[in-house]
């Protein structure tokens, strides 16, 4: 179990002893008042546990949960659990302000419990209706002895196991490394924006993209990095400025969402071989190289990391977003994952998402 310092201090009124909850239904049912019993282990308290208590407390005039002790939850749930004592759990249970009155039970089966405490009624989730097991035809027959009722909640079952499950496998985060292609991706536009001296107004960003990032980043612990070829200023559209202002715009935009860009690269030249098939582009001859940074190349990837002192080993998994060949070449080139955009809302990018 967790160890939990300062025990002592989690006390409450609603807390009370097992032979004191005896005596006490015994008052309420003679005062007219019917009494209400949901028993469990209740560890992890969670939304599931609360709306159950909820809903029980619309069936019964006063509410009471039996706790189940450490010894059978262990019996039950094996090594590791519970997680909480069940001093603390019956704390949490009354918290809830559903909640009349909470009881640690030290019984390994509910039966002893209805037989003692006699509620006016036995809350189970809906889960239980039509099970027909021997241990809940049994508590059937335990409410009914006592001259109770079971009833049951209709909202969905949650499971604490399956919660714990969940994050002792899908929580062991995953270090992420996002590559995110900006035209055409993040923003809408992919015929140079920047070029007209209204771009500002011009852009159009593609909000399921930045939805998916922002899933991915609420998901994972990721870097994020935006790698973008600017010919544009090889072809005098525009200048390096100019690509850093909308660079700027992006991630200002990207801020708002919640969404931190760490490191932004982008590539202002155009490769000699295909300039030299393009004679009539008019080209900046200074942004002509011989070997550029390009994608597909993965050098502008390279320099980011550096940049942020991480390395390619550093990251579970490498995902490339962006919807064009250089974007699906980069990710062949780095091994990583290729989510193509094209085409697709939010709903369909998470399924491209395994």
């Amino acid at each position: 179990m967790l160890k939990v310092e300062a025990v002592d201090q989690y006390t409450s009124d609603k807390i009370v002893a097992f032979k004191g909850a005896i005596k006490l239904i015994e008052r309420l049912k003679k005062s007219g008042k019917t009494v209400g019993l949901c028993h469990g282990g209740f560890d992890l308290l969670h939304p599931g546990h609360v709306k159950h208590f909820e809903s029980a407390k619309k069936l019964c005039d006063v509410l009471f949960v039996s706790v189940t002790s450490d010894r059978f939850v262990s019996c039950r749930k094996g090594s590791g659990r519970p997680i909480f004592t069940d001093r603390l759990r019956a704390y949490m249970a009354a918290s809830v302000r559903f909640v009349d009155y909470a009881v640690i039970t030290d019984f390994q089966k509910a039966m002893e419990i209805l037989k003692q405490l006699k509620p006016t009624y036995y809350i189970k989730g809906p889960d239980f209706i039509n099970k027909n097991t021997p241990g809940i035809i049994a508590e059937r027959e335990a409410i009914k002895d006592v001259e109770g009722e079971m009833k049951y909640t209709n909202d969905p079952p949650s499971s604490t196991t399956k919660i714990i499950e969940y994050i002792k496998k899908d929580l062991d985060v995953k270090n992420v490394l996002l590559l995110i292609d900006r035209d055409g991706t993040v923003i809408k536009n992919d015929d140079f924006p920047g070029k007209n001296d209204n771009w500002r107004n011009e852009l159009e960003f593609n909000e399921d993209v930045i939805s998916f990032i922002s899933y991915l980043q609420t998901k994972y612990d990721t870097i994020k990095i935006i790698i973008s070829n600017q010919t544009g200023v090889a072809r005098r559209f525009f200048d390096c400025k100019r690509v850093e202002d909308v660079n700027d715009f992006v991630i200002s935009h990207l801020s708002k969402k919640g969404i931190r860009i760490d490191n932004v690269q982008y590539c202002p030249d155009a490769d000699k071989k295909w300039a030299d098939k393009h004679p009539g582009l008019g080209l900046d001859r200074r942004y002509i190289k011989d070997k550029t940074k390009r994608k597909p190349g993965n050098v502008m990837v390279l320099d980011a990391l550096k940049e942020l002192k991480k390395e390619l080993n550093d990251f579970t998994e490498i995902i490339v977003i962006g919807n064009g060949e250089d974007d699906k070449g980069l990710a062949e080139s780095l091994n990583a994952l290729f989510i193509d955009i094209n085409g697709k809302d939010y709903k369909a990018l998470l399924k491209e998402f395994p």
